[in-house]
Formats: structure tokens, C-alpha cells, sequence
């Protein structure tokens, strides 16, 4: 294990280090093996697989496969508009528009007159 260098230039640090070390060099035999045993168990406990866990990950795969089909049923079934944007952009650049850009903002109100009348 990596010690970080502030642990290692402090001196109540070191002293507490090696008084631990010199604690578990003196246990005897039997509290060695059942801390063994404990450790033993502790880390049997931690690698059961959790069944919920495979569950879930079959579910969110699944709503992610259906997801990804209705997107793709979605866009099948829509209309392609570009065709028509790129119409507009050609009017857009033709040179009797420039007129209408001109006056933009008569058109807009026009627009919004038209709608609210309408």
C-alpha cells in the first residue's frame, strides 16, 4: 500500500506505525487465526453474486433494445422536410427576393396582424 509523504515525515505518525507493527508481531496463535478466519469470511460474504443485481442489468439492456427500435420505427415513419428547406433557401437566394428582405419587418408584422385577426 502506498503511504502518502506527509504520513511519512511526521514522527507521532511513525511512532504509531511502528508501535501497531509491534502489537501484531506479538499476537499469539490463536487470535492470529481468528482474525484469519473473520477476514476469511468477511471476503466470502462480499463475493455472492446478488441476483437482483443480474436482473436489473437484463432489464435496462432490454428497455435500451426497445428504446432504440421505437427511435428507429419513429424516424421511418416521419416525413423528410429537407427537400423543402432547401426550396425555401433557393427562393431565399434568388435575386427578386431582395425586395422581401428589404422590408422583413413589414412582413412580420403582417404576419402577426393576420394571425390575430384570423
Amino acid at each position: 500500500m502506498k503511504e502518502r509523504s506527509d504520513e511519512q515525515r511526521d514522527p507521532l505518525a511513525l511512532a504509531a506505525k511502528r508501535l501497531l507493527d509491534q502489537s501484531v508481531q506479538e499476537l499469539d496463535q490463536k487470535t492470529v487465526l481468528a482474525i484469519q478466519r473473520a477476514r476469511v469470511n468477511a471476503l466470502g460474504r462480499c463475493s455472492t453474486r446478488r441476483p437482483w443485481l443480474q436482473w436489473a442489468g437484463g432489464m435496462a439492456l432490454a428497455t435500451m433494445a426497445a428504446l432504440a427500435v421505437s427511435m428507429w420505427l419513429w424516424q421511418a415513419n416521419g416525413v423528410n422536410h429537407s427537400h423543402l428547406l432547401l426550396e425555401d433557401l433557393e427562393l431565399m437566394q434568388s435575386p427578386e427576393n431582395l425586395e422581401l428582405s428589404e422590408d422583413l419587418e413589414f412582413y412580420d408584422w403582417l404576419a402577426d396582424g393576420t394571425a390575430a385577426t384570423g
